[in-house]
């Protein structure tokens, strides 16, 4: 007899395997069976969504879709309307799912502003029916997007996020392909290094950059653990500078003593009364030296056998610490991973602008010469990059008096070309004066080497002459002799 009861409660487990609650008698006693882990049959989650997040006046853009077959039966279609508020666009689409599999589908119906007005739609994205009947549980199917008409096409520099590390012995080539990157596209995009288990991590970044393997690459925070290649980085370039941005970022750094600060300024080209947006700042180092043993860079390029590598290829394995440069150091988040809360308003009307302020104390072991100061504009609710920008470094006084010092002409007096012995190499202007403040040589914008400048004077008079120098804004005269 206890078989039996046995055997119907087994029955009745199968024939109600979709209720969560039922009741079976045994002599007049109540056993109440509680299904615990009850699948809907058919059931598809709407895990991420993504759409070109501004668009100009005529653009279009399409949905994609990432969808989960959360139930117990295969999936084949289903169908996926998104409703900007105007009207709601359905559309079945084919999508073969085994249960627990996932991939990412196209809406095919485009998302457009006939209407040049700059405004922001809400769009809500929605599954209504999977394999033509009704999702069997609707609470997960939905996700709600935006989307921008921008005023005017804004340039967009593309950021490269790069994880490494000296023990990763395949890293070198991230290194090389950042290096490739920065030479072929100097002024369209933004390299730094995130550091992984050495001297150089900082834990926020590490852990906020989430990297799968290394080296590893996040474009934009956009596309995620992506393959770094020195042969193919640039298309990044390529493909992203174009997306049009809702701002333009600029903004100064200045460092007095061991005190960084950062004065971001934003100016927007979209109207938005529902934004969130923030800013966020990486102080990133050049030239990182260190001799301890956690500064060799492990090379599986030594010798060759993996093919040619920048160099790497020539160099032992490990990298002894005393041949290692890093460059493109990611040091401190100013602002935090996600972005500073507050730093941008939440209502943004066309032409608007937003400053925000950051301070840092730099560490004793930073070069204080070799930092630069990056500005992201990050959307709060994604956390990508929607646009990013070097600060300008401006000088403290102090420090102008310490360039000024050691900057250097020679031989002087001069005859026919003297040298300029600079503290740093770049970009400078060039100009001189005779005692009368008369300009009599303009040699325009000069691009150093090896910290040097060459400039013939072949056609200036004996006498006494100012030479000016400008870099970056800062100014300062040297005396000149010409025989």
């Amino acid at each position: 007899m206890k078989k039996n009861y046995l055997l119907a409660i087994a029955l009745c487990i199968t024939t109600f395997a979709n209720a969560s609650t039922m009741n079976l008698p045994d002599n007049g006693t109540n056993f109440n069976v509680v299904s615990k882990n009850v699948f809907a049959t058919n059931d598809v989650k709407m895990v991420s969504a993504k759409l070109d997040k501004f668009l100009l006046p005529g653009g279009e853009t399409f949905i994609k879709a990432t969808i989960k077959n959360v139930g117990t039966n295969s999936i084949s279609s289903v169908e996926i309307s998104w409703n900007d508020g105007t009207s709601e666009r359905k559309q079945r689409i084919t999508a073969y799912l085994s249960a627990g599999q996932q991939r990412e589908v196209t809406h095919p119906i485009a998302v457009s502003f006939s209407d040049p007005t700059v405004m922001t739609r809400n769009i809500t994205l929605s599954i209504t029916q999977v394999n033509d009947t009704p999702d069997s549980n609707p609470a997960d199917n939905t996700i709600n997007l935006q989307n921008s008409i921008v005023s005017q096409q804004i340039s967009k520099k593309v950021v490269f996020e790069e994880g490494t590390g000296t023990w990763c012995g395949w890293c070198p080539r991230g290194m090389v392909a950042l290096e490739q990157v920065n030479q072929e596209y100097p002024d369209d995009q933004i390299s730094i290094g995130v550091h992984n288990g050495d001297p150089m991590v900082v834990a926020e970044y590490n852990s906020g950059a989430a990297f799968g393997g290394f080296p590893g690459m996040n474009v934009d925070r956009e596309l995620k653990g992506v393959d770094i290649n020195p042969n193919s980085i640039g298309n990044y370039v390529l493909t992203r500078r174009t997306i049009p941005a809702p701002a333009i970022l600029s903004g100064s750094f200045n460092i007095d003593g061991t005190q960084l600060t950062a004065n971001a300024n934003s100016q927007f080209f979209i109207n938005n009364p529902n934004a969130n947006y923030k800013l966020s700042v990486i102080i990133v180092e050049d030239g990182v030296k260190g001799t301890a043993s956690g500064y060799r860079q492990s090379n599986y390029y030594a010798g060759g056998g993996n093919g040619e590598m920048g160099g790497y290829e020539s160099l032992p394995n490990p990298v002894p610490a005393n041949q290692m440069v890093y460059d493109h150091v990611g040091r401190a988040i100013l602002g935090g991973y996600k972005g500073q809360n507050g730093s941008i308003p939440t209502n943004i009307t066309d032409g608007s602008a937003a400053n925000f302020t950051f301070n840092y104390s730099i560490p004793s072991n930073f070069n204080v010469d070799k930092l630069s100061a990056v500005l992201l504009l990050l959307d709060g609710t994604d956390g990508t990059i929607l646009q990013a920008t070097k600060l300008t470094k401006t000088l403290a006084v102090s420090d102008v008096s310490k360039i000024g010092a050691n900057t250097l002409i020679y031989p002087n007096p001069a005859k026919s070309e003297f040298n300029i012995k600079l503290v740093d190499d770049g970009n400078y202007s060039v100009t001189i004066f005779d005692m009368a403040g008369r300009e009599v040589k303009n040699y325009g914008s000069l691009k150093s080497s090896s910290k040097n400048i060459n400039l013939s004077i072949n056609n200036l008079t004996p006498g006494k002459y100012l030479v000016n120098i400008v870099k970056d804004g800062v100014s300062f005269t040297k005396n000149l002799l010409v025989n």
